[in-house]
């Protein structure tokens, strides 16, 4: 009798057991233990192990600040990681690249490092910040150009998802959110969602729709002037918030009317599973560490295979989404991933351009302040949104060139 309700429960039991070790390794505050072999306890089956022993663990993390001290001397003698970088962007690649090797796995280490890759003496001042408070405890903020009175008086509206590993606050996306609204001449819009792995996905994905279709509703807002933007996991979020709208369309009747009119993905990283050949090739270079991102793709997927299209859009449905502006560093781990899904998304129909940064690290784009290559990336952003997006500009134009017309169908004379 036992034996067959073993064979009715076993299953189940394990289920059970799996998901009760992931939410344990996903709400755990230190991993300084973390490096115990695999099979001591069921949560080294919820995340990978860091390899390290407790000792190991602390020596290197107290090391840390001697080894970046070094990486700020060598700079002074040793060539550069690629030769068109500067003394500035070598040093805060490796530096990354320092913090990344010799890091715990924990979510919230990684984000505070995340946040200040980027100084805040290099976040321009010119720009307007203004929070809002959604209720349910989601919290917005606008930045736009300080030229302006108000967010509503900008050209074009920006919902930039950023990485569940970084935060809305940290001066890394600060920073860029606010060259990208300068660049742009628009109001960009970030979310403070709640983000994996200490929150689910799904919370995460409800969160950034509930502030899109909240954005649709403000003075000036149209989807036609509306783009969403983000940068290495925050493209497959934005990617399932694009799936969700556009399934709630389809199920409503509508023709896809509440989507966005543009979308500009920075090094996306929407395939968990990938181990395509840049990962190799471009180790040394890259910031990107395999066994970090490894931790933060099994925190991301959860209990999901990270290979179905929920953990990794590019495997899912990228039909009727709108034109896509995909940019990726040439130097960058993810670089064959977002050629992949750039071909992916013309092969299901999407107007489609890839943007190379030459030599170019992961989301080069943060680290504008520090180099005119990365200053260039984002410029070239701005052109698309542009053109996907004209805004006032091109409606002042067309009027006036119709008013033109006018006037020489009465003679070329404009009194009346």
């Amino acid at each position: 009798m036992s034996s067959a309700m073993g064979g009715n429960t076993e299953g189940e039991m394990s289920q059970e057991a799996a998901a009760a070790a992931w939410r344990a390794a996903r709400t755990q505050k230190s991993c300084l233990h973390s490096g115990k072999p695999e099979g001591d306890s069921e949560s080294s089956k919820a995340t990978p192990s860091t390899g390290w022993g407790p000792m190991e663990a602390t020596w290197r993390a107290g090391t840390l600040p001697f080894r970046l001290a070094h990486n700020t001397l060598a700079l002074n003698w040793k060539a550069r990681t690629r030769p068109t970088w500067n003394k500035q962007l070598d040093q805060a690649v490796v530096s990354l690249k320092t913090c990344y090797c010799n890091t715990p796995l924990n979510a919230s280490l990684i984000r505070y490092i995340a946040d200040r890759s980027v100084p805040a003496s290099l976040i321009p001042d010119n720009v307007g910040r203004v929070s809002q408070d959604l209720g349910g405890d989601l919290k917005v903020a606008w930045t736009f150009p300080g030229a302006l009175k108000h967010h509503a008086d900008a050209e074009r509206f920006i919902l930039y998802v950023h990485s569940p590993f970084y935060t809305s606050s940290g001066s890394s996306i600060r920073g860029l959110t606010s060259r990208l609204a300068l660049a742009c001449t628009a109001a960009v819009l970030t979310v403070d969602y709640r983000s994996p792995p200490e929150e689910e996905r799904e919370s995460a994905v409800q969160d950034l729709i509930k502030a899109y279709r909240w954005l649709l509703t403000q003075p000036a807002v149209t989807p036609a002037n509306v783009i969403v933007m983000a940068d290495g996991l925050g493209a497959a979020l934005a990617l399932n918030v694009l799936a969700d709208l556009r399934a709630s369309e389809a199920a409503a009747g509508h023709a896809d009317s509440s989507l966005p009119v543009g979308c500009a993905f920075m090094s996306p990283w929407v395939s968990l599973a990938d181990a395509s050949p840049s990962w190799d090739k471009h180790g040394a270079t890259d910031f990107l560490h395999r066994r970090v991102c490894d931790f933060v793709a099994a925190g991301y997927a959860g209990l999901s295979d990270p290979s179905d299209p929920p953990a990794s859009p590019a495997a899912g449905d990228l039909a009727g989404l709108p034109s896509t502006f995909v940019s990726v560093g040439a130097c960058e781990v993810l670089y064959d991933q977002a050629a992949a899904f750039a071909r992916r998304l013309g092969g299901a129909g999407v107007q489609v351009e890839l943007d190379e940064g030459e030599e170019m690290p992961h989301a080069f784009q943060l680290f504008a302040g520090m180099a005119p290559a990365c200053e260039a990336g984002i410029l070239r952003i701005a052109a698309f949104t542009r053109r996907v997006a004209p805004g006032h500009l091109a409606i002042n134009a067309q009027s006036d060139a119709l008013m033109g017309l006018q006037s020489d169908a009465f003679g070329g004379d404009d009194r009346w």
